[in-house]
């Protein structure tokens, strides 16, 4: 009954703002700003949420909590930071949804941020709401097609001569790639994985500079294990797996004697909300597909 109502108040919004979209632009627009706003503020402010999405759990996953992440990554996110000592943070997001996603949380604690996505109607939203609530603040979002090309220029001339605390990426497809050309060095990166793939397999969807990612697919992204090699191999270790077995966390070489060094077989997680046999089939058939498998 719940979800049913929410939809219809949904739908109801949607169909008069669309009306108002008609007669006046300009106040349609308003609207929209205040709307946003008030959500963003709202997913900021909110008390933190606690939950565990799996099994097989590290000490790091005890420190879980969710306020703007899309699923615990905030709590992960600060108890690294606060391990570091970190302050006047300086964050790089790399794919994100407005009022949800990794990077939110650590504005207060920010004194540069900059936010990168291919969607010019969540950047638009986003500056205006930066502007409003943030304006001391170097913060900003900027409307690019992140490829391994343009990452390290992109990110260079937004960020220029600061160290990047925290890198978090996000593509929803080509996150492999994008880690392998990353010549930059944060002291945390935070990257989607896919865990559809399993616990040995070391294989991304192929790179296309043009992949999209159908919603609601497996075929996207790459295994825990080709990353953490290829981290590995870039002197960044595996500190953090989330519940919900959709982000992987890397700390840089320095820093590592500080934290529990994971293992990606050994601490790999499956969520809780699918059965084995659902597992295996998916796994099965996604690996059937084109793939690029590394060694």
């Amino acid at each position: 009954m719940g979800l049913k109502l929410s939809r219809k108040i949904r739908s109801g919004r949607d169909y008069i703002l669309g009306l108002i979209k008609k007669i006046n632009k300009p106040v349609y627009k308003k609207l929209i700003f205040i709307g946003t706003t008030l959500k963003f503020i709202y997913k900021i402010n909110r008390k933190k949420k606690f939950g565990v999405g799996s099994k097989n759990l590290d000490n790091i996953n005890k420190q879980e909590y969710r306020i703007t992440s899309q699923n615990n990554e905030d709590g992960i996110i600060d108890y690294i930071i606060s391990k570091l000592k970190l302050k006047d943070l300086t964050f790089v997001e790399i794919g994100f949804d407005y009022c949800e996603n990794n990077s939110l949380n650590l504005i207060k604690k920010s004194k540069k941020g900059l936010f990168i996505d291919g969607s010019e109607y969540k950047v638009l939203l986003l500056n205006k709401i930066l502007k409003f609530l943030y304006s001391k603040k170097d913060i900003k979002a900027i409307n690019a097609f992140i490829n391994k090309d343009n990452l390290n220029n992109i990110i260079s001339t937004n960020i220029k001569s600061r160290e990047i605390d925290f890198l978090s990426i996000d593509v929803d497809g080509v996150d492999y790639y994008l880690l392998e050309s990353l010549s930059l060095k944060p002291k945390i990166i935070c990257i989607e994985y896919n865990f559809w793939y399993g616990k040995k397999a070391k294989c991304s969807v192929p790179y296309s500079i043009d992949f999209k990612w159908d919603v609601g697919s497996s075929y996207s992204g790459s295994s825990l294990s080709a990353l953490n090699s290829l981290a590995h191999s870039k002197d960044y270790h595996l500190i953090g797996i989330d519940s919900f077995c959709v982000n992987a966390f890397f700390i840089r070489g320095d820093f590592k004697s500080q934290f529990e060094i994971l293992d990606p077989i050994t601490n790999f997680k499956y969520p809780n909300r699918y059965t084995q046999e659902r597992i295996d089939k998916e796994k099965k058939a996604l690996l059937s597909k084109e793939l690029t498998f590394f060694n």
